[in-house]
Protein backbone atom coordinates (compact mmCIF):
# COMPACT_ATOMS: atom_id res chain seq x y z
CA UNK A 1 0.00 0.00 0.00
CA UNK A 2 1.38 3.40 -0.99
CA UNK A 3 1.83 6.14 1.60
CA UNK A 4 -0.88 8.19 -0.09
CA UNK A 5 -3.36 5.32 0.29
CA UNK A 6 -2.33 4.84 3.91
CA UNK A 7 -3.04 8.51 4.62
CA UNK A 8 -6.41 8.29 2.89
CA UNK A 9 -7.28 5.16 4.87
CA UNK A 10 -6.36 6.88 8.14
CA UNK A 11 -8.57 9.84 7.20
CA UNK A 12 -11.54 7.54 6.62
CA UNK A 13 -10.97 5.64 9.87
CA UNK A 14 -10.43 8.85 11.84
CA UNK A 15 -13.72 10.31 10.59
CA UNK A 16 -15.49 7.04 11.44
CA UNK A 17 -14.00 7.15 14.94
CA UNK A 18 -15.08 10.76 15.54
CA UNK A 19 -18.62 10.13 14.30
CA UNK A 20 -19.02 7.09 16.54
CA UNK A 21 -17.66 8.95 19.56
CA UNK A 22 -20.28 11.64 18.91
CA UNK A 23 -22.93 8.95 18.70
CA UNK A 24 -21.86 7.46 22.05
CA UNK A 25 -22.31 10.83 23.76
CA UNK A 26 -20.72 13.15 26.35
CA UNK A 27 -18.73 10.64 28.42
CA UNK A 28 -16.90 9.30 25.39
CA UNK A 29 -16.53 12.75 23.85
CA UNK A 30 -14.55 13.71 26.97
CA UNK A 31 -12.25 10.75 26.31
CA UNK A 32 -11.90 11.81 22.67
CA UNK A 33 -10.94 15.32 23.76
CA UNK A 34 -8.09 13.93 25.82
CA UNK A 35 -6.71 12.01 22.85
CA UNK A 36 -7.14 15.02 20.53
CA UNK A 37 -3.91 16.50 21.90
CA UNK A 38 -1.86 13.29 21.87
CA UNK A 39 0.21 13.87 18.76
CA UNK A 40 2.81 11.63 20.39
CA UNK A 41 0.67 8.50 20.03
CA UNK A 42 -1.84 9.25 17.26
CA UNK A 43 -1.37 9.98 13.56
CA UNK A 44 -2.19 13.54 12.51
CA UNK A 45 -5.32 12.41 10.67
CA UNK A 46 -6.80 11.18 13.96
CA UNK A 47 -5.73 14.30 15.85
CA UNK A 48 -7.36 16.52 13.20
CA UNK A 49 -10.70 14.72 13.53
CA UNK A 50 -10.67 14.39 17.32
CA UNK A 51 -9.77 18.08 17.66
CA UNK A 52 -13.27 18.87 16.43
CA UNK A 53 -14.56 17.38 19.69
CA UNK A 54 -13.00 20.31 21.58
CA UNK A 55 -15.59 22.89 20.54
CA UNK A 56 -17.36 21.67 17.40
CA UNK A 57 -19.72 19.10 18.87
CA UNK A 58 -23.28 19.33 17.48
CA UNK A 59 -25.33 21.61 19.77
CA UNK A 60 -28.60 20.72 21.41
CA UNK A 61 -31.71 22.78 20.52
CA UNK A 62 -31.59 26.45 21.49
CA UNK A 63 -35.11 26.20 22.92
CA UNK A 64 -33.83 23.58 25.35
CA UNK A 65 -30.90 25.80 26.34
CA UNK A 66 -33.22 28.74 27.01
CA UNK A 67 -35.53 26.50 29.04
CA UNK A 68 -32.62 25.29 31.20
CA UNK A 69 -31.40 28.85 31.81
CA UNK A 70 -34.87 30.02 32.78
CA UNK A 71 -35.45 27.07 35.09
CA UNK A 72 -32.05 27.45 36.76
CA UNK A 73 -32.17 31.24 37.16
CA UNK A 74 -35.89 31.49 37.86
CA UNK A 75 -36.97 34.06 35.28
CA UNK A 76 -37.44 34.52 31.51
CA UNK A 77 -34.13 35.17 29.72
CA UNK A 78 -35.50 38.33 28.13
CA UNK A 79 -36.22 39.73 31.60
CA UNK A 80 -32.79 38.85 33.00
CA UNK A 81 -30.55 39.66 30.02
CA UNK A 82 -30.32 42.75 27.83
CA UNK A 83 -29.70 40.29 25.01
CA UNK A 84 -29.45 36.50 24.81
CA UNK A 85 -28.29 35.04 21.50
CA UNK A 86 -30.23 31.89 20.69
CA UNK A 87 -27.54 30.47 18.42
CA UNK A 88 -24.58 29.02 20.37
CA UNK A 89 -21.07 30.14 19.44
CA UNK A 90 -19.54 26.81 20.50
CA UNK A 91 -20.58 23.39 21.74
CA UNK A 92 -18.51 20.74 23.49
CA UNK A 93 -18.99 17.51 25.38
CA UNK A 94 -20.81 18.80 28.46
CA UNK A 95 -22.44 22.02 27.32
CA UNK A 96 -22.75 24.81 24.80
CA UNK A 97 -21.98 28.52 24.95
CA UNK A 98 -24.25 31.44 24.08
CA UNK A 99 -23.28 35.09 23.87
CA UNK A 100 -25.41 37.51 25.87
CA UNK A 101 -25.44 40.95 27.44
CA UNK A 102 -26.37 41.70 31.05
CA UNK A 103 -26.28 45.03 32.87
CA UNK A 104 -24.53 46.50 29.85
CA UNK A 105 -21.71 43.93 29.94
CA UNK A 106 -20.95 41.41 27.20
CA UNK A 107 -20.94 37.90 28.65
CA UNK A 108 -21.05 34.26 27.62
CA UNK A 109 -23.47 31.78 29.14
CA UNK A 110 -22.48 28.12 29.24
CA UNK A 111 -25.49 25.82 29.46
CA UNK A 112 -25.13 22.19 30.48
CA UNK A 113 -26.50 19.47 28.23
CA UNK A 114 -29.82 18.10 29.52
CA UNK A 115 -29.85 14.77 31.34
CA UNK A 116 -26.08 14.70 31.72
CA UNK A 117 -26.00 13.09 35.17
CA UNK A 118 -28.28 10.26 34.02
CA UNK A 119 -26.00 9.63 31.03
CA UNK A 120 -22.94 9.60 33.29
CA UNK A 121 -24.63 7.13 35.64
CA UNK A 122 -25.16 4.69 32.75
CA UNK A 123 -21.85 5.18 30.92
CA UNK A 124 -19.70 5.12 34.04
CA UNK A 125 -21.38 1.97 35.29
CA UNK A 126 -20.39 0.28 32.02
CA UNK A 127 -16.87 1.68 32.20
CA UNK A 128 -16.48 0.34 35.73
CA UNK A 129 -17.21 -3.16 34.42
CA UNK A 130 -14.41 -2.68 31.88
CA UNK A 131 -12.06 -1.41 34.61
CA UNK A 132 -12.80 -4.45 36.79
CA UNK A 133 -12.16 -6.74 33.81
CA UNK A 134 -8.83 -5.05 33.05
CA UNK A 135 -7.88 -5.34 36.71
CA UNK A 136 -8.28 -9.13 36.45
CA UNK A 137 -6.54 -9.76 33.13
CA UNK A 138 -3.72 -7.17 33.17
CA UNK A 139 -0.54 -9.21 33.77
CA UNK A 140 1.44 -6.06 34.66
CA UNK A 141 4.42 -7.74 33.04
CA UNK A 142 6.04 -4.33 32.57
CA UNK A 143 6.39 -3.97 36.34
CA UNK A 144 3.83 -1.17 36.60
CA UNK A 145 1.46 -1.22 39.57
CA UNK A 146 -1.69 -0.24 37.70
CA UNK A 147 -4.93 -0.22 39.63
CA UNK A 148 -7.57 0.06 36.92
CA UNK A 149 -10.44 0.37 39.38
CA UNK A 150 -8.67 3.18 41.25
CA UNK A 151 -8.02 4.94 37.94
CA UNK A 152 -11.70 4.57 37.07
CA UNK A 153 -12.79 5.88 40.48
CA UNK A 154 -10.62 8.98 40.12
CA UNK A 155 -11.87 9.69 36.58
CA UNK A 156 -15.50 9.16 37.60
CA UNK A 157 -15.10 11.52 40.55
CA UNK A 158 -13.62 14.23 38.33
CA UNK A 159 -16.37 13.84 35.73
CA UNK A 160 -19.12 14.20 38.31
CA UNK A 161 -17.44 17.34 39.64
CA UNK A 162 -17.38 18.80 36.14
CA UNK A 163 -21.18 18.81 35.93
CA UNK A 164 -21.39 21.28 38.82
CA UNK A 165 -20.60 24.62 37.21
CA UNK A 166 -20.38 26.39 40.59
CA UNK A 167 -17.22 24.38 41.27
CA UNK A 168 -15.85 25.38 37.89
CA UNK A 169 -16.62 29.02 38.67
CA UNK A 170 -14.88 28.81 42.06
CA UNK A 171 -11.84 27.22 40.43
CA UNK A 172 -11.74 30.02 37.85
CA UNK A 173 -11.74 32.65 40.59
CA UNK A 174 -8.93 30.91 42.47
CA UNK A 175 -6.93 30.57 39.26
CA UNK A 176 -7.46 34.27 38.52
CA UNK A 177 -6.33 35.23 42.03
CA UNK A 178 -3.16 33.18 41.62
CA UNK A 179 -2.31 35.12 38.43
CA UNK A 180 -3.59 38.56 39.42
CA UNK A 181 -0.10 40.08 39.16
CA UNK A 182 0.75 38.49 35.80
CA UNK A 183 -0.49 40.45 32.80
CA UNK A 184 0.08 37.62 30.33
CA UNK A 185 -2.74 35.46 31.74
CA UNK A 186 -6.42 36.43 31.63
CA UNK A 187 -9.26 34.52 33.28
CA UNK A 188 -12.80 35.75 32.50
CA UNK A 189 -14.66 37.15 35.52
CA UNK A 190 -17.55 35.09 36.87
CA UNK A 191 -21.05 36.58 37.07
CA UNK A 192 -22.24 34.75 40.17
CA UNK A 193 -25.75 36.21 40.06
CA UNK A 194 -26.30 34.27 36.83
CA UNK A 195 -24.42 31.09 37.72
CA UNK A 196 -25.83 27.79 39.03
CA UNK A 197 -24.75 24.13 38.88
CA UNK A 198 -26.05 23.94 35.28
CA UNK A 199 -25.53 27.51 34.04
CA UNK A 200 -22.23 29.41 34.07
CA UNK A 201 -22.10 33.08 33.12
CA UNK A 202 -18.81 34.89 32.71
CA UNK A 203 -17.20 37.91 31.11
CA UNK A 204 -16.85 37.69 27.33
CA UNK A 205 -13.18 37.81 26.35
CA UNK A 206 -12.70 37.27 22.59
CA UNK A 207 -9.65 35.34 21.48
CA UNK A 208 -8.15 32.89 19.01
CA UNK A 209 -7.59 29.21 19.75
CA UNK A 210 -3.96 28.73 20.68
CA UNK A 211 -3.38 26.17 17.91
CA UNK A 212 -4.57 28.43 15.06
CA UNK A 213 -1.07 29.37 13.99
CA UNK A 214 -1.93 31.39 10.87
CA UNK A 215 -4.53 33.46 12.74
CA UNK A 216 -2.03 34.17 15.53
CA UNK A 217 0.52 35.34 12.99
CA UNK A 218 -2.06 37.62 11.37
CA UNK A 219 -2.81 39.05 14.82
CA UNK A 220 0.87 39.88 15.20
CA UNK A 221 1.44 37.65 18.21
CA UNK A 222 5.02 36.64 19.00
CA UNK A 223 4.57 32.86 19.14
CA UNK A 224 7.97 32.26 20.69
CA UNK A 225 7.14 34.58 23.56
CA UNK A 226 3.67 33.06 23.82
CA UNK A 227 5.24 29.62 24.20
CA UNK A 228 7.45 30.95 26.97
CA UNK A 229 4.39 32.39 28.71
CA UNK A 230 2.65 29.02 28.50
CA UNK A 231 5.62 27.21 30.06
CA UNK A 232 6.09 29.86 32.76
CA UNK A 233 2.40 29.83 33.64
CA UNK A 234 2.40 26.05 34.07
CA UNK A 235 5.50 26.12 36.23
CA UNK A 236 3.82 28.82 38.32
CA UNK A 237 0.64 26.74 38.62
CA UNK A 238 2.41 23.56 39.68
CA UNK A 239 5.40 24.79 41.69
CA UNK A 240 4.02 27.93 43.34
CA UNK A 241 0.35 27.15 43.84
CA UNK A 242 -0.15 23.39 43.50
CA UNK A 243 -3.33 24.28 41.62
CA UNK A 244 -3.23 23.79 37.88
CA UNK A 245 -5.35 23.64 34.74
CA UNK A 246 -5.85 19.90 34.19
CA UNK A 247 -7.64 20.11 30.83
CA UNK A 248 -5.51 22.41 28.66
CA UNK A 249 -6.69 21.38 25.20
CA UNK A 250 -6.89 24.20 22.59
CA UNK A 251 -10.63 24.55 23.15
CA UNK A 252 -9.86 25.83 26.65
CA UNK A 253 -6.96 28.18 25.89
CA UNK A 254 -7.25 31.21 23.63
CA UNK A 255 -4.99 34.14 22.81
CA UNK A 256 -5.60 37.85 22.23
CA UNK A 257 -3.25 40.68 21.27
CA UNK A 258 -3.19 42.46 24.65
CA UNK A 259 0.43 43.17 25.64
CA UNK A 260 1.58 41.56 22.41
CA UNK A 261 -0.12 38.25 23.16
CA UNK A 262 -1.98 37.08 26.25
CA UNK A 263 -3.21 33.64 27.30
CA UNK A 264 -6.95 33.49 27.96
CA UNK A 265 -7.50 30.52 30.24
CA UNK A 266 -10.92 28.90 30.40
CA UNK A 267 -11.13 26.76 33.54
CA UNK A 268 -13.71 24.53 31.98
CA UNK A 269 -14.26 21.34 30.09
Amino acid sequence: MTEEKKVQRRKVLAKWLKENILRLGPTFIKVGQQFSTRVDILAQEYVDQLSELQDQVPPFPSETAVSIVEEELGAPVDDMFDRFDREPIAAASLGQVHRAKVNGQEVVVKVQRPGLKDLFDIDLKNLRVIAEYLQKIDPKSDGAKRDWVAIYDECANVLYQEIDYTKEAANAELFAANFKDMDYVKVPKICWEYTTPQVLTMEYVPGIKINRIQALDQLGVDRKRLGRYAVESYLEQILSHGFFHADPHPGNIAVDDVNGGRLISMISE
